[in-house]
């Protein structure tokens, strides 16, 4: 910057620096622009306004992503249950539950199959009380169990689409074509009437009617003026209805027949239940002298005889066996303490290598039924897959049984349930007080034994099976139908064997089902317990939580 000359030198210095001032403070205001200031209230009101937007957005965009997870689980819920039970049986026993391995059968039926309910859905429970009348059933409680035959009828169309269940009222006309196609059969309401074509191009069916469905026993109060009067004890109609799947579907039905006319008394309806809701034709061979035995039996059945058998009968049964040395045969025998000794059918079965003696078996331990030493616990003795995966058995007055051969491969006995090893063998007639024993010897007993004979027939291993239990109780006894009691089991997996028919297929052995209920275990306590949980703790804690978030959202 040039000086004024007419200015002193003092005067230049001090305008020279108010210059620079004045240039110093415009370059200032060019690089930071003023802005031009907003009222306080409108910048707060702007902020809060831009925080309400953001917060508002979040919250919309949680609210849309709720309600699409909601719609698309519900789709799913929707897609699945199309496909699978999706529910939960609350049951003490899951009285509305099928039994596991039962589904797992039920979901491999490739055939198409077609369950008739003879019956109107909505009317069968209060309906079923007065037709059940017919059979001598006077039970008001009883239709808690008409209500699970419905349930669980149902389930069959769920696990597998191959079956459809249809129910048909018996006043429509529906009705009357379904029964004209089928005229040998009377076919009443409540009835089940099971089709289907198997693979051969086979049409068959079956009907399974009240007695197959419902388990019942007598009425005591009735009983005590002299009539005769049944309550429903349980449901069979798993059992009943799956067996009925599995006989229209098979492709052959093994058959049984047993021998009938040598017993005083017939032990075998339960046990002929059991075969022939387990796919078994069974015929009765009522003779008190056996002079021909059916053609097309595959194994025969013998229960607590009490005449023995003659020697022309003897050579049936061994004939029966061999079949024309094919063998592929069996017996299944099961013996009575009340029977007296029979000489001629007892050399018969030792000659098979089981031997059957006198007296009767006592435990003289802890393996019994409470008060009746006589009353055995008998488990596997695991020397064959036969009692694999079973649990303990119990029969009462065993009579003492022994294997007499060495094993060989083509014969053998084997012991496949055994008694506890302080068992003794009593003289017959004992009760539950003896105290003789000590003079007796502790050993283990069997309870059941099977015998073979194998041999080749056409280059093929062909074997023949004797079973022998010690007592009829394996059969005919109470405690058959405890859920934790195998005597259906191995019965009835002695039964496959002796006919054929093991690993073949399914074993329906479920036991009764109960009508007790999860309410049954509940107290007051437990009651109170839950009601306070679920109508005070839960719905104050969820109050809270709700207030909480509210002012902590609120404040921010």
């Amino acid at each position: 910057m040039e000086e004024n000359k007419n200015l002193t030198p003092e005067e230049n210095i001090e305008t020279a620096q108010i210059i620079e001032e004045v240039v110093a403070e415009e370059k200032t205001s060019e690089k930071k622009p003023k802005k031009e200031k907003k009222p306080k209230k409108a910048k707060q009101k702007l902020l809060k306004n831009q925080a309400f937007f953001k917060k508002g957005t979040y919250s919309l965009a949680i609210t849309a992503a709720v309600l699409a997870a909601a719609i698309v689980l519900n789709i799913l819920v929707g897609a699945l249950s199309s496909r699978f039970v999706l529910e939960f049986d609350m049951s003490i026993n899951k009285d509305n539950s099928m039994n596991a391995e039962n589904i797992e059968y039920i979901k491999d039926i490739e055939e198409e199959v077609t369950v008739y309910f003879c019956a109107d859905k909505e009317s069968y429970s209060s309906y079923m009380s007065y037709y059940a009348q017919q059979y001598e059933v006077s039970d008001n409680a009883a239709s808690v169990y008409y209500e699970q035959t419905l349930k669980l009828v149902d389930k069959y169309a769920d696990y597998n689409k191959n079956i459809t269940v249809e129910y048909v009222d018996t006043q429509s006309s529906e009705f009357t074509a379904i029964a004209s196609k089928y005229p040998n059969e009377n076919i009443t309401y409540g009835d089940i009437l099971v089709t289907a074509t198997n693979k051969n191009g086979v049409e068959r069916h079956k009907v399974i009617g009240y007695k197959d469905i419902y388990s019942l026993s007598q009425n005591q109060e009735y009983a005590a003026y002299g009539y005769t009067m049944y309550t429903v004890g349980g449901n069979n109609i798993e059992n009943a209805l799956t067996g009925a799947i599995s006989y229209v579907t098979s492709l052959e039905t093994k058959k049984i027949g047993f021998i009938t006319g040598h017993s005083s008394n017939d032990y075998t309806e339960s046990y002929q239940k059991l075969l022939k809701e387990n796919n078994y034709e069974i015929t009765l061979i009522d003779d008190q002298i056996v002079t021909k035995i059916p053609d097309g039996l595959d194994a025969l059945v013998i229960a607590a005889p009490t005449n023995d058998f003659m020697a022309e009968e003897l050579d049936l049964l061994s004939e029966f066996l061999n079949n024309d040395d094919k063998l592929g045969k069996g017996l299944v025998f099961f013996a009575d303490v009340n029977s007296p000794y029979l000489t001629n059918l007892y050399e018969f079965l030792e000659e098979w290598g089981i031997a059957v003696g006198e007296g009767v078996l006592f435990d003289t331990g802890n393996y019994h039924l409470a008060d009746d030493p006589c009353m055995l616990y008998m488990a596997s003795t695991g020397e064959d897959s036969i009692t694999d995966n079973t649990n303990l058995c119990v029969a009462g007055y065993n009579v003492p049984l022994e294997i007499t051969i060495e094993s060989t491969e083509t014969k053998a006995a084997t012991a496949i349930l055994g008694t506890a090893p302080t068992v003794v063998a009593a003289p017959k007639g004992v009760d539950a007080g003896w105290t003789g024993y000590d003079d007796y010897t502790q050993a283990t007993f069997p309870g059941a034994v099977q015998a073979k004979v194998s041999d080749y027939y056409e280059n093929e291993l062909v074997t023949s099976y004797v079973t022998v239990f010690s007592s009829v109780e394996f059969i005919y006894s109470q405690y058959n139908e405890y859920s934790d009691v195998s005597n259906k089991d191995v019965t009835l997996a002695c039964a496959e064997r002796a006919a054929g028919a093991e690993n073949t297929g399914i074993s329906f052995v479920t036991k009764t089902i109960t009508d007790e209920s999860f309410a049954d275990s509940v107290t007051q306590a437990s009651a109170d317990a839950i009601r306070i949980i679920f109508m005070g703790l839960i719905p104050v804690a969820l109050i809270v939580v709700g207030i909480y978030i509210f002012i902590k959202r609120r404040n921010a």
